[in-house]
């Protein structure tokens, strides 16, 4: 992914913050404790705008692609390939990298796409029907 460096950066910025927000509660020097996670804070946004700043274009690609599969349904193989797809046009792995899910189902909702599921009894794997598009609202 041509995002993986900054998507690694920032997961560990947000697990070290946690660890200090943490460490802050055991601890008597808070103001110094402070500037440090504001520090870190400061840092990790300037990564997440450039993480996040052609998310619009990419939308776009993506979208493009998806109104070719709407009212479809869509089985196992479909969904890893649209998931691989979206992840690639993204660069990264998951929709938002401060939160730990990165499957088909969070970047649906991410980007605001409407759909449901539809269970297959013979099959262990529920399919996928995209229905429309909301209004996308860029990280």
């Amino acid at each position: 992914m041509r995002n993986e460096k900054l998507e690694k950066s920032i997961v560990k910025m947000n697990n070290d913050i946690a660890a200090i927000n943490t460490a802050k509660k055991y601890l008597s020097n808070v103001e110094e404790i402070n500037e440090v996670r504001d520090s870190l804070n400061n840092k990790k946004q300037l990564l997440s705008n450039e993480l996040y700043a052609e998310d619009h274009k990419s939308y776009s690609e993506c979208r493009e692609v998806i109104e070719e599969l709407l009212d479809k349904e869509l089985g196992k193989e479909e969904q890893v390939k649209l998931l691989e797809m979206i992840k690639e046009m993204f660069g990264r792995q998951a929709p938002n990298v401060s939160k730990k899910s990165n499957g088909l189902n969070a970047w649906l909702k991410e980007l605001n796409i409407e759909y449901s599921w539809i269970n297959d009894e013979e099959a262990d794997w529920d399919k996928l029907v995209i229905t429309g598009f909301g209004l996308y609202k860029q990280n």
